[in-house]
């Protein structure tokens, strides 16, 4: 219900209007309404529903995504168990279902028919202790031990356990992963699959993940040559033909096969060509040369970056949020142009003050420069309990819809119409934020926000908010919208 309200609040038109989804758009509702928001991306992305839709995985998604791929593997799994007398007939197998301690069954021959046998069992004693079994890592912990010494125990070796650090969510059993891995049909399943970690929008200069993205190696000084913005973007050998040629004339060197296009170009409209190449080039090098970025389970996970440890965090109250170490770096780059003849860029000795990941810097460098580098935007979810954290190039927006909260997207049209995009994710703002205040909708003959007939209860009144988003002469405009959340009792 939220995500239609917020549609409708954005005025969604699906024959010109894209959706982007920032990530966990599964187990975030009961489990009938993550089953449907996933059946409504396979049709649109996956199928033959109109309206673009794109989506990035968030970590519940991966959390399904990992279930269903065991699953696919257990579930045709045969194992030689011989058979125990003592339980070889149906009678022990009723008295297994009353005394699971004493009798362990008759053993089964596939993973499916273990999975069903103890799926049974686990709802059997939810039903008949609903409190005494509400933890289900519990239970399994309990029916692992059970199951020592009898045919029980080879298939129990096989399902997995939570892992340790970090990892320790990553196989809750019987929550609402697991079986929205169960439930979920084929091609649900390969649409689910598909989904990137990041997506990357060169046209509009910004990202979308679901955590967030480093901009540096921690473990390297900020101006070490191994840091994409430390130095102008290459042009690879991966380049083609078409797209070397078009651009050998802005190069130092037209003979080379790596070139660093950073030669004044003969033109102002191939000056801009190149500037937009190097943009494009630099955020490739954003994600695959700084190792970090290459790590799943950051781009699923992260919220601060920990600095004198040099390592990424998923825990709020530990490190430094990392969209504040972005939007200090991003406020480095100061073009292409700012790249000494040299090609290596030095900093100011304020701006090494300034940024708290510059203290291991001298300060007696060279104070002419900056780094050449162009400012990247982040578009991300995953960090309800900061709520809406909107910063110069990075926007957080999730406002915790799972809570009873807001869910909000962020819209971003171009004034003549030629591009219209929503980046939905769930949100944590209250109602009585004075931060988030109704503004003007965009402009498509509609009724404004305050005044949308379709939207009867207070509950849902949407609010709406402009924000700045990526560089100045853009183009672009940009609003948050959102609308008020049920609470989760009311869906169940």
């Amino acid at each position: 219900r939220s995500s239609s309200h917020l549609l409708s609040a954005t005025h969604y038109d699906p024959a010109i209007d894209t959706i982007v989804l920032t990530g966990d758009t599964m187990a975030k509702s009961t489990l009938s309404g993550s089953l449907a928001i996933l059946d409504f991306i396979t049709s649109h992305k996956c199928g033959t529903e109109p309206g673009p839709l794109y989506a990035v995985r968030g970590n519940h998604d991966q959390t399904i995504v990992q279930w269903r791929a065991w699953r696919d593997w257990f579930e045709p799994l045969q194992l030689s168990i011989p058979s125990t007398p003592a339980f070889a007939d149906s009678e022990s197998e009723s008295d297994a279902e009353v005394n699971p301690d004493a009798h362990p069954g008759r053993p089964v021959k596939t993973g499916r028919q273990f999975l069903k046998l103890i799926e049974r069992e686990w709802r059997r004693d939810v039903h008949r202790d609903p409190k005494g079994s509400a933890d289900p890592e519990e239970w399994a912990d309990v029916a692992r031990k059970r199951a020592m010494g009898t045919w029980r125990e080879e298939w129990w070796r096989r399902v997995p356990r939570p892992g340790k650090g970090h990892q320790n969510k990553d196989w809750p059993i019987f929550d609402d992963h697991y079986w929205l891995a169960r439930e979920m049909t084929p091609e649900q399943k390969a649409c689910l699959y598909s989904l990137p970690l990041v997506l990357h929008v060169p046209t509009e200069h910004f990202f979308v993940v679901h955590a967030g993205i480093l901009p540096y190696d921690p473990k390297h000084p900020l101006t070490d040559k191994r840091q994409p913005l430390a130095h102008p973007p290459k042009l690879r050998q991966s380049l083609t033909d078409s797209e070397e040629g078009q651009y050998a004339a802005a190069a130092s060197s037209s003979q080379s096969q790596s070139v660093l296009v950073s030669a004044p170009a003969a033109d102002a409209t191939q000056r801009n060509d190149t500037r937009e190449l190097l943009r494009t080039m630099q955020g490739r090098a954003l994600l695959a040369d700084i190792p970090g970025n290459r790590d799943p389970w950051v781009l699923l996970n992260m919220r601060g970056i920990r600095k004198k440890k040099a390592k990424v965090t998923r825990d709020n109250n530990k490190g430094t949020p990392w969209s504040k170490v972005w939007n200090e770096q991003m406020g480095l780059c100061k073009g292409f142009d700012s790249a000494s003849p040299s090609g290596v860029s030095t900093l100011h000795t304020r701006d090494m003050r300034a940024h708290p990941s510059l203290s291991g810097l001298r300060e007696d460098e060279d104070d002419t420069d900056v780094l050449p580098c162009e400012p990247v935007t982040v578009v991300y979810g995953h960090a309800a309990t900061r709520s809406l954290d909107v910063k110069r190039w990075s926007m957080g927006i999730d406002t915790g819809c799972i809570y009873g909260r807001r869910l909000t997207s962020l819209v971003l049209q171009r004034p003549n119409g030629s591009m219209a995009m929503h980046l939905v994710d769930r949100k944590d703002d209250e109602d009585e934020d004075e931060d988030f205040e109704p503004s003007a909708p965009r402009e498509r003959n509609t009724p404004s926000l305050r005044e949308e007939p379709d939207l009867p209860h207070k509950r849902w009144k949407p609010k709406a908010q402009k924000v700045q988003f990526g560089d100045v002469d853009s183009g672009v405009d940009a609003q948050l919208v959102s609308v008020r959340c049920p609470d989760m009792g009311d869906l169940l």
